[in-house]
């Protein structure tokens, strides 16, 4: 995970697609994964981030990668 996702406490803000949609807010920071949620849970790997700004955490996915990719009913392993 990038070193600076940890110097920002990222509970409650807000999760955002490349293409401006809300993927829900964040709730859970994991080594491997961002739990964010709306309608909907995403488990959507660290990997992925861009960007945090405005009080806004940024994804390097779309709304449509997110839902096809990462909308999972439970955790993900863990390794």
């Amino acid at each position: 995970m990038s070193s600076w996702v940890n110097e920002f406490n990222l509970s409650s803000k807000q999760a955002k697609s490349v293409d401006g949609k809300d993927l829900g807010d964040v709730l859970e920071v994991e080594s491997n994964y961002i739990l964010t949620e709306n309608e909907s849970k995403f488990y959507i790997p660290t990997y992925l981030i861009e960007k945090y700004e405005g009080g806004n955490l940024w994804f390097r996915i779309d709304e449509d990668e997110a839902k096809s990719k990462f909308k999972i009913a439970t955790e993900p392993f863990r390794s």
